[in-house]
């Protein structure tokens, strides 16, 4: 980790003991130790807390680990945290559902301290890596929004897919500068995350596809209340972008990507929603592909605006 962060490592296990041996295990290092005697209590912490790495034992009674670890994966706030998996079972099988259930690796107990070391050393040091290759939101990328929605879309439980886009972008970026545009985008990444918060439910989850794309995974009867919400908060703040004679006018000079000029209004927010509760989606390309030609009806309304996907087939 950067020299001037000292990371945190949450340990879950429901063994006293245990926890006083991987403590102990850690003593060399200087970091920042929290415990968790259960996998609820695990949760708990690990949204209030966001530590750097998770160690999660796998038998804890009434939540295990890959249950833990699933949750985990499914939560805004957790799932780009690193979770190495603790266990006394060895078996291919239990391996291989651990590294199914979003853990980031397995380790047997008894375990060797100067491997466990090595390997939460190694897994910081990518973590950190991860993050700084898209610093702007720090939110989840697209192999997590993909592993997310495939699990989603495994259980067959309701949910809609929300992606969020902003019209006029490009021109707002040509006027004034990619680093202005930056900061549009993390405005508008933070009025997401913050509409779900408000509006959305506990377990809803937030990715930044790139650019000015963003997914949110919802339950379909949050979607409209976060969309109502996102478009308010946005265009309450969006204004504020913009030099004061732009504003007054209310639109941008540009010209198109063949050179013809228009004039650019001021950005908005589109959003469009698709759901399984009109028809059955089992692969995140069927529910990207939907999307895309709802977002491109919901880009061709004045303003902010939302649709849903109505189509039974």
């Amino acid at each position: 980790m950067s020299s001037n962060h000292r990371a945190q490592i949450l340990i879950v296990d429901d063994d006293p003991l245990m926890r006083r041996i991987v403590m102990a295990a850690l003593a060399k290092d200087d970091y920042k130790i929290s415990e968790a005697g259960s996998g609820a209590e695990g949760l708990e912490k690990a949204i209030a807390e966001k530590p750097d790495l998770i160690l999660l034992d796998v038998m804890m009674p009434e939540m295990n680990g890959f249950e833990a670890c699933a949750r985990l994966r499914q939560n805004l706030h957790t799932a780009n945290i690193p979770v190495v998996m603790l266990t006394a079972l060895g078996e291919i099988n239990q391996k291989i559902r651990g590294m199914n259930s979003g853990a980031d690796d397995y380790m047997t107990k008894p375990f060797d301290p100067r491997e466990l070391r090595t390997r939460i050393s190694a897994h910081l040091r990518r973590s950190e890596r991860d993050l700084s290759a898209s610093p702007l939101t720090n939110l989840p990328g697209n192999p997590v929004i993909e592993y997310i929605l495939r699990s989603r879309l495994t259980t067959g439980e309701a949910l809609a897919v929300m992606y969020v886009d902003l019209t006029e972008f490009k021109a707002f970026n040509d006027r004034y500068g990619w680093l202005k545009g930056d900061q549009v985008i993390l405005m508008l990444g933070r009025v997401i995350v913050d509409s779900v918060t408000a509006v959305g439910g506990k377990e809803d989850f937030v990715g930044h596809v790139g650019g000015d794309d963003f997914t949110v995974i919802t339950l379909p009867n949050d979607a409209e209340k976060i969309a109502r919400e996102v478009i308010a908060r946005f265009d309450a703040a969006i204004p504020q972008f913009y030099h004061d004679e732009d504003r007054a006018r209310g639109y941008l000079e540009s010209v198109d990507r063949q050179g013809h000029p228009f004039r650019a209004s001021i950005m908005t927010v589109a959003i469009a929603i698709v759901n399984n509760e009109q028809k059955e989606l089992t692969h995140p390309f069927q529910v990207a592909d939907l999307a895309f030609e709802v977002k491109k009806y919901v880009k061709s309304l004045n303003g902010s605006q939302y649709a849903f996907d109505r189509r039974k087939t």
